[in-house]
């Protein structure tokens, strides 16, 4: 109990500066001509990543999203990831495949990625980039992959999922 409510303080902490705000009506590329709009997951909780294909990290954060959309996929929960490399339309669909992904995956631009996690402009966040979004379409916390929330990525995020979704 107290490491929760030591978690929900950290993450609290972390996330109030710049938090809520509106999702940005950026189109996350499907693969072809395909688009999707992370406002079309009004409704659902949305954790929402962006990745490197080549960053470690973000590899093993994979298999936490994988646990978390098979656990909380029923409760309303949605898990989608955007390939922020420069090469995201060449890599996507052998990522999918290697990975054996079965939640939303698309890649982003550069500037898709500064408009939908606002990072200012010069900014080179790590990654994974973690967005969740309530059920209106509003952001609620965001971290990089440089934050202590990534310290217990899995707990923190069970935590913040289950609170959007009550």
């Amino acid at each position: 109990m107290l490491k929760r409510i030591l978690i929900t303080f950290l993450l609290l902490t972390t996330a109030y500066a710049k938090f809520p705000r509106p999702l940005a009506p950026v189109s996350i590329n499907m693969g072809g001509t395909k688009k999707l709009q992370l406002s079309s997951y009004k409704g659902k909780v949305v954790l929402f990543a962006i990745i490197a294909t080549s960053c470690d990290h973000c590899i093993e954060s994979l298999e936490v999203m994988k646990r978390t959309q098979k656990a909380m996929g029923p409760l309303g929960v949605q898990v989608v990831v955007a390939i922020g490399d420069p090469n995201g339309s060449y890599l996507l669909q052998p990522f999918i495949q290697r990975y054996k992904l079965t939640f939303p995956v698309g890649y982003l631009d550069q500037d898709g990625i500064q408009k939908i996690a606002d990072v200012p402009e010069g900014k080179r966040p790590f990654v994974p980039i973690y967005m969740f979004i309530d059920r209106k379409g509003t952001v609620r916390y965001q971290f990089y992959g440089d934050e202590p929330f990534f310290k217990d990525e899995e707990k923190a995020t069970r935590i913040i999922l289950e609170n959007l979704a009550k």
